[in-house]
């Protein structure tokens, strides 16, 4: 990507209807479970949006349950009312999420401070590129309310960790939302001759607000070398034992529910075997229980499992190039591979 084309996307993200909007708590109305008005105007929340509602109005899933037995469904709508008006004096806000294409609101962010504008997000960008020697790699969005910024160093890194395999260590990545920035390494690591790649993300910091302070903390991670490095070695250490450990059962239905979650559905048998281990234990009378399945190895190496997963989602062609689930099933590809091993005892039918 040169710096007209990020231009170019800047603009068409800008040109989007922005599919979120703040409200205060007591600006809420419950009507039902999955249904309400800010404003006057009413609004459906998605099942999952819906069931986490009353954390923001801090009822316990108890008292929930409580009020719904004792008074019905109408009890508890009353409750989550009464809270939002007695905390009138409560300074919160939300940011409700909306898909457009499904009129549904499908996440709640809380916000910490105030909101951050996509044009506050893309100056900063700019600036820390041209304060590091960055250039704009790739740019993900997402309905107008997500935005990933993957940026090139003008002086790569390459590190080998295997024969004839080796990645570059220190490219960056901003992200945002309304009440928050993001900030992380990635790598890109050649996997054929022909130039194809996979990308892995990992995230260091982030931010609720562009003031001066975060402003300047988030133009000196990159020369503080002893954050990529660290980084860097962890990533190392963890492929490496990856290679020749088996992933279990537990962490392929971990990576399975991480593709489901991002709305895949035919294709996760082909990336995960999961269903196939879980039936091979199941049908060998071995326990299937969450505790057995991290003693349950499967019949591939985590590294296997992770390369699936990062050539899924650098390569897959269900999603469009620009579309912000690539980056988010990286990230969770690299979450997975630097987690603690299930590798302790191990029920093994291979």
């Amino acid at each position: 990507m040169d710096y007209q084309s990020f231009q170019q996307e800047k603009q068409n993200f800008m040109a989007q209807p922005f599919g979120y909007r703040e409200a205060a708590i007591n600006e809420l109305t419950a009507i039902d479970d999955t249904h309400y008005s800010i404003g006057g105007t009413i609004v459906e929340l998605s099942d999952s949006v819906a069931d986490d509602m009353d954390h923001h109005y801090g009822i316990m899933p108890q008292q929930s349950k409580n009020a719904r037995k004792t008074f019905g469904d109408v009890g508890i709508t009353h409750l989550r009312n009464f809270l939002g008006q007695a905390g009138k004096q409560d300074k919160r806000c939300l940011v409700l999420v909306a898909d457009t294409s499904q009129r549904q609101v499908t996440r709640v962010l809380q916000t910490k401070e105030h909101l951050i504008p996509p044009t506050s997000f893309f100056d900063f960008a700019e600036l820390f590129m041209d304060q590091n020697g960055y250039e704009p790699e790739a740019l993900e969005y997402d309905m107008g309310t997500e935005i990933s910024l993957r940026m090139r160093p003008n002086n790569p890194t390459y590190l080998p960790f295997a024969p004839n395999d080796e990645f570059m260590s220190n490219g960056l990545w901003l992200r945002w939302n309304p009440v928050e920035i993001s900030f992380g390494n990635y790598y890109e690591r050649l996997i054929c001759k022909n130039g194809s790649t996979q990308i892995s993300t990992h995230q260091m910091l982030h931010a609720n607000s562009l003031n001066d302070s975060s402003i300047s903390r988030l133009l000196a991670i990159n020369s503080d070398n002893n954050i990529l490095k660290h980084n860097t070695n962890v990533m190392l250490d963890n492929a490496r034992l990856a290679m020749t450990t088996p992933a279990s059962v537990h962490e392929l239905g971990l990576a399975s529910r991480a593709l489901h979650l991002l709305g895949v559905e035919d294709e996760v048998v082909k990336v995960v075997p999961f269903e196939e281990n879980y039936s091979r234990y199941e049908q060998a009378g071995f326990p299937t229980d969450a505790a057995s399945q991290r003693r349950s190895i499967s019949n591939i190496t985590v590294w296997e499992l992770f390369n699936r997963m990062t050539a899924f989602a650098t390569h897959n062609e269900i999603w469009d190039t620009k579309n912000l689930k690539r980056s988010l099933l990286m990230s969770k590809s690299t979450d997975l591979l630097n987690q603690k091993r299930d590798i302790y005892e191990f029920n093994n039918i291979y």
